[in-house]
């Protein structure tokens, strides 16, 4: 869980992190962006697919990095949004997080490991999100909602926020179980992370050559 400040952790963290804020930078409506609901407005979208590969990769505190790059890179364009968003994420994360502590000392299969952040992750965000949206809808958008309608307007995102979350972290476990193993030895993503290994001395010949 502690942050990786290696060289190859940063730059691959990097190139995820670009590729999330490309996809909320340049949001392509019905593509990157699908309306579901239009008020309140909801939008199934796929950022969230690399913050939890960054973080079954890469661990929990570079997806709250990238996750904070995120919420700037929405912020400019939609403020608003940008709150939801980011308070969306972070729960899902949140329960990738107790998930990996569940797990953390428990011998158990790949699949009931992914089933378990799966579970934790839709149940940490749908539980989340409905009683933050009650807060944030009155709150950001008065005009809009009083404390009766924020409630409505909640249960109606619960099961949209599940498939979301789904998602969300199937996508993520999908590609990360794409990834050939080879390139998550060099990479040393996820279970093949061996800090050890991060820094190495120069081979005795090289020296001489020097």
């Amino acid at each position: 869980m502690k942050m990786r400040t290696d060289s190859k952790s940063i730059a691959i963290l990097a190139i995820f992190t670009s590729i999330i804020v490309a996809l909320e930078v340049f949001p392509v409506l019905g593509v990157t962006d699908i309306l579901v609901l239009p008020a309140p407005r909801f939008t199934i979208d796929w950022t969230g697919i690399p913050l939890v590969l960054i973080f079954i990769g890469l661990g929990f505190l570079a997806s709250m990095i990238s996750m904070i790059i995120m919420i700037l890179a929405i912020l400019y364009r939609n403020p608003v949004g940008a709150v939801f968003k980011g308070f969306a994420e972070l729960f899902t994360l949140l329960g990738l997080v107790i998930g990996y502590l569940v797990l953390k000392k428990r011998e158990v299969s790949k699949p009931k490991r992914w089933a378990v952040y799966l579970v934790m992750g839709m149940v940490f965000r749908t539980v989340g999100m409905f009683f933050m949206n009650i807060i944030l809808l009155p709150a950001l958008l008065p005009f809009l909602y009083d404390l009766d309608g924020a409630i409505i307007a909640s249960a109606i995102i619960v099961p949209l926020n599940a498939a979301q979350a789904v998602i969300n972290i199937v996508g993520g476990i999908v590609f990360y179980n794409i990834i050939p193993n080879n390139l998550k030895i060099s990479a040393g993503l996820g279970e093949f992370y061996e800090p050890s290994k991060t820094i190495r001395e120069l081979p005795a010949e090289e020296i001489d050559e020097e």
